[in-house]
């Protein structure tokens, strides 16, 4: 994901590349993370996670499908079990992720499930050397 769209991540493939598979399993571990994929034809189509910002806030992270399969609703999929899995804890009140104005399918989507923009952190990303702002988009969790 990150050497085919580099500039939407905070981090790039080199940083990442330097971690040792304990870290990977210790980040990966927590009960405020987790990360989810969507599989077709037993190769990993996409992916997504989440982590809690605080008790009442989660954040998408990561949201990524493969070139040859999107538009095809995958990422509609990840998001939606994001949402069931969060409606598991009564405490999450709000959902949030931060897009790049250059993310526009990506946006569209969050759009459609209901997030609004209600912020924007300026060079918050960056990808080769470069910065770029992003636009914090919310949705109200409402618990069934």
């Amino acid at each position: 994901m990150l050497s085919e769209e580099p500039h939407a991540y905070s981090q790039t493939l080199e940083e990442l590349s330097r971690r040792n598979d304990n870290e990977w399993k210790e980040k990966t571990a927590s009960a405020t993370m987790a990360i989810l994929t969507i599989w077709t034809d037993g190769q990993l189509a996409g992916m997504n996670g989440l982590f809690y910002e605080d008790k009442e806030t989660v954040a998408i992270w990561g949201m990524f499908i493969r070139k040859p399969h999107r538009r095809k609703g995958l990422g509609k999929k990840l998001m939606e079990a994001i949402q069931r899995e969060i409606k598991k804890d009564p405490a999450v009140k709000k959902l949030r992720v931060y897009v790049t104005p250059s993310q526009v399918p990506a946006w569209e989507l969050y759009k459609k499930l209901g997030f609004a923009e209600v912020g924007k952190a300026l060079g918050k990303t960056r990808s080769n050397g470069e910065k770029y702002d992003e636009i914090l988009l919310e949705k109200v969790v409402l618990q069934s």
